[in-house]
């Protein structure tokens, strides 16, 4: 497996549609960073490290409709802090890799400062 974030989007994905409790998805510094910011959107409840894995609690009161990876391995998107996407009017959670940690759109139009998109949750 070459992409674990996309990996980890696909498992969060089918895991909600499903109507599962929890994913258990493989661990990478990204993932982790990404989990902890949905964690700070309410996307999830609780990340627990087992071994390589990451055991993720999902929100019981999920409302997704779509979680798309921005930018993949074969096609990276990078974007100045003045070119982040808005779409559904700003209503939609952009992450971003940038210099100082992943962040989400509005955390790097705040600091002024760009990066790889990672993923759209809407």
């Amino acid at each position: 497996m070459n992409d674990l974030v996309s990996d980890f989007l696909t498992r969060f994905r089918n895991a909600y549609m499903a109507g599962k409790s929890s994913v258990k998805v493989k661990k990478s510094k990204l993932v982790e960073n990404v989990a902890k910011i949905f964690k700070e959107k309410k996307l999830i409840t609780s990340i627990k490290e087992d071994g390589y894995f990451l055991d993720l609690e999902l929100a019981s009161d999920l409302n997704l409709s779509k979680i798309k990876r921005l930018s993949k391995p074969g096609i990276r998107r990078y974007v100045k802090y003045t070119e982040i996407p808005r779409p559904n009017s700003g209503f939609s959670l952009i992450i971003l890799s940038t210099p100082k940690g992943v962040l989400t759109a509005a955390q790097a139009r705040k600091q002024k400062v760009g990066g790889e998109l990672v993923c759209e949750v809407w």
